[in-house]
């Protein structure tokens, strides 16, 4: 395993926040509910929130309902912790899930589970299915395990075979790549098919 995740995490996932964005430039998100409720870092509690909305306030747009992004915290021992995020209400609200383990797929699917209840205001099923989880032991290492496997449809669509060929020379030769797309989720889809 990579030696900047870390060996062997407690827990599934730290933390899941629902956060809504500020409603001016000068204001910080607003943290809106959190599971566990007695998890107590108020670092991360006031750090995260700011995370959950890497755009432009103005900009928030009906388009980016839906969207999956991730973002990467290094802790003290130079381990990444992962925030996995998904925008909905019209993007002024952002589900973030944050865990050692990454696991882009499942997270992103757990995401949408979670929009699903809150949209449904089943909150009682959604609180019972993070207790379940976040109890659960995380899978030891080089165990099997039935996932699906990643889906990279969209990086196919939306690179074609010379910019693919130009990505990879210039990651051999570790120069800086720039991404910039209209859809943040399909960035996201971008990176992380080079990263993994």
């Amino acid at each position: 395993m990579d030696t900047r995740t870390r060996e062997k995490p407690e827990r599934t996932f730290d933390l899941v926040l629902k956060v809504e964005c500020p409603v001016s430039e000068n204001e910080d998100p607003v943290l809106l509910w959190k599971f566990p409720e007695d998890f107590s870092d108020q670092d991360i509690l006031s750090m995260v929130p700011k995370f959950c909305f890497p755009f432009a306030i103005e900009r928030v747009t009906q388009t980016q309902v839906g969207q999956h992004f991730t973002f990467v915290l290094t802790d003290i021992d130079s381990k990444q912790r992962f925030g996995f995020c998904r925008l909905t209400s019209g993007g002024k609200i952002c589900l973030c899930i944050l865990s050692y383990l990454p696991w882009f797929e499942v997270y992103y699917k757990l995401l949408n589970t979670l929009a699903d209840y809150l949209v449904k205001e089943q909150e009682n099923d959604l609180n019972d299915m993070l207790k379940s989880l976040y109890n659960h032991p995380v899978p030891d290492a080089h165990t099997p395990v039935s996932l699906s496997l990643r889906n990279l449809t969209e990086y196919f669509v939306a690179v074609d075979v010379n910019n693919m060929l130009q990505i990879y020379a210039s990651m051999l030769h570790e120069r800086r790549i720039i991404f910039t797309s209209r859809k943040l989720s399909t960035v996201r889809t971008l990176i992380y098919s080079i990263y993994i």
